[in-house]
């Protein structure tokens, strides 16, 4: 089960741009439809739960789908491949950008938002 929740959310969550809620139609479509592990009603309340905890609706959601099919082992699995995406996503980004000592342009942008920036 943890692969496969895994892979369900890491196919959600490397296709959706916009964040969470962007996602929860996916979710939906994966889970209820496609796969059965809940029905609409329970996708629903899930979606309540999610909204009033704390935290990201995606990773709680992946929680909530994860406990409910899997245990603490469908909890691992759904909310890696939640979160997996953009964290590579961001980590290739911090590695793409200039190092800011060692960048003319970057010390040039950086001076530049200063003067703009609210003292």
């Amino acid at each position: 089960m943890f692969l496969q929740l895994f892979w369900t959310y890491l196919k959600i969550g490397t296709f959706t741009l916009g964040g969470g809620y962007a996602m929860l139609p996916l979710i939906q479509r994966e889970v209820v439809d496609r796969q059965g592990w809940i029905d609409e009603q329970e996708f629903l309340n899930m979606i309540a739960l999610a909204q009033a905890a704390p935290g990201l609706i995606a990773v709680n959601s992946a929680i909530f789908i994860g406990w409910r099919i899997g245990g603490w082992k469908g909890v691992c699995g759904a909310v890696l491949g939640a979160v997996l995406p953009s964290s590579l996503s961001f980590c290739l980004l911090l590695w793409s950008l200039p190092t800011g000592k060692n960048c003319r342009q970057w010390k040039r942008r950086s001076k530049e938002s200063d003067r703009l920036s609210w003292h």
